[in-house]
């Protein structure tokens, strides 16, 4: 492992070495050099940087953007043969994703040291709150979400609730998808693999930015990664099932200054292992979510005036089998609908000069209805129930500031006002410092606090022995301090670097029987990441993430994440860009156990990916291979002690595609 990294950063160093010299022969040779047309080849990595917008809702580049952020851009996500959004986030610093740490059901990301059930990241589609009400994540609809209609993903590290309220609270994710305007045409891509893997997709689009229309359609099944289990609650050995089927719509249509746009996400799929940590063929989830939204977009006077309403809809449905020593087996089948209706209006204007002010109002109508449980066939929702039908107003307001001081230096002061009907009102502030020491080294100095909203599932959850809900929770807390830079070194190099101090309070812990608010947490880190853009298809990069976590009670790490995680990437191009080829490597440094746990640390792990491809070898045409754990590594999350090995991850997947566009 430390040997590819090192050859990793050896390369990106002689390639440092090597642009510079042509640089300078260049320089020599021509008198009429130009920066700009230096500038015009890194289409890459630092362009998209002008495009960043989700840390104060106005354009800003990374080094300027009053947060610590990232930018995937359409083009690296399909270079690196990403097949969902999850493959690419797992290359930012401090990004991981694994299984829960208690059922393998559900899958959990890692932010900064913090692991949860994606409650605590903000998932966005152009500016539409994904995560839903009943567990207040994005849940595994969304980890497989295809990658064919995104322009690019913005990711801030860190708080966001000042702009953006709940769950924005280690991270934000916003997914930009490609209007009318962004490219013509039809894009058909097809494509199979392993473990009977198949993928179709098709993406068109008609008229102009003015009026005009983008629509996309994905399909992917798969039987999954057969993994073995040797032992697991009961003692008994199998294979995993976590076979997948999903279905995704989107369309964004453009009229003058109204914009239309919908999504309909229908997954299903098995589960590594039961909700009862068994070998299981039985369990299965049929979850759906989709919505509508109109927004409205128009400058009156000096004033940039937005206005936006949308309808979502989650639907959770659920066949758990529960095996357990005490009871005959029990198939427990329930199912629930939640739905929010919202509003928001946003000015954006300059009462004085060199003040740019952002001002918002927001309203959500969340309810749960159509809560039933069905066991072994039998509807016992009167007596036997889940969870509670509910109800929960929000009202929210925020004002931001961006204040140019001086030429070089912005000051961004921000606060947000959320009230929630049920557990009451939390005030969010927020500022940021950006001094541009020269015109290449950007540094910052941040100050924001966050909150994640307790979800109906915490609050109401009714007849399980292990958690009950508690309506008089309190939402989780979060303060945090970051100081970083960005620095282009040269033409081709961009170094940035952060240091973070998280303090995280009222924590939301699940004990039996009620669900409570309990402890928290001091996280504090060092993140950097070194990228290399040489031209279109040589580019590079290396992170490197440290995060030590304290927990406020006991005092000791937090469980299950790791301390140490090094990534590295490289894209290439052979036989004049012909050929393209990207490979990419993750190590996770060793997982303690929590604080009850006697057995050793999770070891560390290592998965290489690679992607080739096909430029222009064939007009309209594109090929694509993709290996994702290329080396098949045994990689397994943590589990309780009656998983003794693990919970296993998915071993190699190999997949082809064929891409027309047209």
């Amino acid at each position: 492992m430390m040997k590819f990294i090192v050859l990793m950063i050896a390369l990106l160093i002689s390639g440092w070495q090597m642009s510079s010299i042509a640089q300078a022969e260049e320089m020599e040779s021509n008198e009429g050099f130009d920066i700009a047309q230096l500038d015009s080849g890194l289409e890459l990595l630092f362009s998209e940087d002008d495009l960043f917008i989700s840390a104060s809702q106005s354009a800003r580049t990374l080094g300027k953007a009053p947060a610590i952020a990232t930018v995937i851009s359409s083009k690296q996500l399909k270079d690196m043969g990403a097949r969902n959004i999850f493959d690419a986030l797992v290359t930012i610093p401090g990004f991981g994703h694994s299984y829960n740490s208690i059922i393998s059901t559900e899958s959990d990301i890692e932010v900064r040291g913090i692991k949860s059930r994606m409650e605590k990241v903000l998932l966005m589609i152009d500016g539409h709150r994904i995560n839903n009400p009943f567990v207040g994540t994005f849940t595994h609809l969304f980890d497989e979400f295809p990658i064919e209609q995104i322009k690019r993903i913005e990711v801030i590290r860190g708080p966001g609730s000042a702009l953006y309220g709940a769950n924005a609270f280690v991270g934000v994710i916003n997914i930009i998808m490609k209007k009318p305007g962004d490219f013509t045409g039809a894009q058909i891509k097809l494509g199979g693999g392993n473990d009977q893997r198949t993928h179709a997709n098709l993406l068109a689009a008609l008229g102009t930015a003015e009026a005009g229309v983008v629509l996309s359609y994905d399909r992917m099944d798969t039987n999954g990664s057969r993994q073995l289990v040797a032992s697991d609650a009961a003692g008994n050995s199998g294979y995993t099932h976590f076979w997948r089927s999903t279905d995704t719509a989107h369309m964004v249509a453009e009229y003058s200054k109204l914009t239309f746009s919908g999504l309909y996400v229908d997954k299903r799929r098995g589960t590594p292992l039961s909700i009862t940590n068994f070998i299981d063929t039985r369990t299965q989830t049929h979850n759906k979510q989709f919505y509508g939204m109109a927004d409205y977009h128009d400058k009156i006077g000096a004033v940039d005036v937005e206005a936006k309403v949308a309808f979502d809809q989650f639907e959770w449905n659920t066949d758990w089998a529960i095996d357990l020593p005490a009871f005959n087996f029990i198939t427990g089948h329930p199912l629930l609908k939640n739905q929010t209706y919202s509003g928001e209006i946003k000015l954006q204007f300059e009462p004085l000069d060199r003040h740019y002010m952002t001002f918002g109002l927001a309203q959500e109508f969340q309810r749960q209805f159509d809560v039933q449980h069905i066991v072994n066939g039998v509807d016992v929702t009167a007596t036997f129930n889940h969870n509670k039908a509910a109800k929960r107003k929000v009202f929210a307001a925020y004002l931001q500031d961006e204040w140019d001081v001086l030429d070089n230096l912005i000051l961004t002061a921000g606060v947000r006002f959320d009230r929630y009907d049920d557990v009451g009102s939390t005030t969010n502030p927020r500022i940021a410092l950006v001094w541009s020491a020269t015109a290449e080294l950007d540094l910052k100095l941040l100050y924001g606090s966050a909150f994640r909203a307790p979800s109906f599932l915490e609050m109401y959850e009714i007849n399980n022995p292990a958690s009950v809900g508690n309506p008089n929770l309190k939402p989780e807390k979060m303060k945090s301090m970051e100081a970083g830079l960005v620095w282009k070194m040269n033409h081709n190099y961009q170094l940035s670097s952060n240091v973070f101090h998280n303090r995280f309070t009222d924590r939301i812990v699940a004990t039996a029987p009620l669900t409570i608010n309990s402890g928290g947490a001091t996280i504090w880190g060092v993140e950097a990441e070194l990228k290399a853009d040489w031209s279109e298809y040589l580019y590079g990069f290396v992170n490197y993430s440290y995060q030590k976590s304290k927990d406020k009670l006991t005092q000791v790490a937090l469980a299950d994440v790791p301390q140490h995680r090094i990534k590295a990437g490289m894209n290439v191009s052979l036989f004049d860009d012909m050929l393209n080829i990207n490979t990419g490597i993750r190590w996770d440094g060793k997982r303690s156990r929590a604080q009850a746990d006697a057995r050793a640390a999770m070891p560390s792990t290592t998965i290489v990916d690679l992607a080739i491809s096909t430029n222009r070898l064939m007009d309209d045409l594109k090929l694509t291979f993709k290996a994702h754990n290329l080396l098949d590594a045994n990689i397994f999350d943590p589990a309780p002690a009656t998983v003794q090995a693990g919970y296993p991850r998915p071993g190699r997947t190999l997949l082809a595609e064929a891409e027309y566009t047209y």
